[in-house]
């Protein structure tokens, strides 16, 4: 009976051991490609934003990621209907492109805002961070850019009843953004295409790397400057 019991005991002693290692080792499986495979998803992922200096072709911006690109949306200028910060514009122009590195940010408390991040009828925030666009910023106490479309009816939409008052708390969101941001106004069909670009990349806000650098009035214009047959620019 001992000769029986010892082999019957190292037999059970393994397979003990494989049990936990197999047990440890298969939560690896699934771990291992979301450690491995996710950080090459946030990597690369960029907004570019390219100004010209002019105020009737300010300029344009990307969204790049290895998967996703939205290229070359153009901003309008001070000829387009909507909102538009002219004095920003003409602020730029004398001063020159706010160039730097910027984050993506959330809206300030003072501004008020109906929601924490960005999204459609919203505005992309981009608050600089390093580069000579610090001082012309300051000089007109801006603390970065907004990318924005002709109007915030539908964070709106949801919270106000009465509809006579929209209007008004339309041009009040606007007032509040432009006194902490410099605006850059995009058509409405660039920031639906924005927004749901942008819910597809499914990015936080610190995965993203920003950059505003110049770019000749020329190349702008060439791009952006619609077709005589084309609609006038919402």
């Amino acid at each position: 009976m001992r000769h029986n019991f010892y082999p019957t005991q190292g037999f059970k002693a393994k397979r003990f051991s494989t049990f936990w290692i197999i047990r440890f080792l298969c939560p690896l499986f699934f771990i291992a490609p979301i450690v491995l495979v996710k950080p090459s998803i946030c990597l690369g992922s960029e907004i570019i934003v390219r100004l010209s200096g002019k105020i009737d072709y300010p300029g344009d911006f990307s969204l790049l990621s290895e998967t996703i690109q939205l290229k070359k949306i153009c901003f309008l200028g001070i000829n387009a209907k909507g909102r538009i910060d002219k004095q920003f514009l003409d602020f730029i122009s004398s001063q020159g492109p706010p160039e730097g590195d910027y984050q993506v940010a959330p809206p300030f408390p003072a501004e008020q805002w109906p929601v924490k991040s960005f999204n459609k009828g919203g505005a992309l925030r981009l608050k600089i961070i390093t580069g000579p666009g610090l001082e012309i910023l300051k000089l007109s106490k801006k603390n970065g850019i907004a990318v924005h479309g002709r109007d915030f009816y539908p964070l709106l939409e949801d919270i106000i009843n009465k509809t006579a008052m929209i209007n008004f708390h339309n041009d009040s969101l606007f007032e509040r953004l432009e006194k902490h941001w410099g605006p850059l106004r995009i058509s409405n069909w660039d920031m639906g295409r924005l927004a749901d670009t942008w819910v597809k990349m499914n990015r936080s806000p610190a995965h993203w790397k920003a950059k505003v650098i110049r770019v000749s009035p020329q190349e702008i214009k060439k791009l952006c400057q619609p077709p005589e047959t084309k609609r006038t620019l919402d």
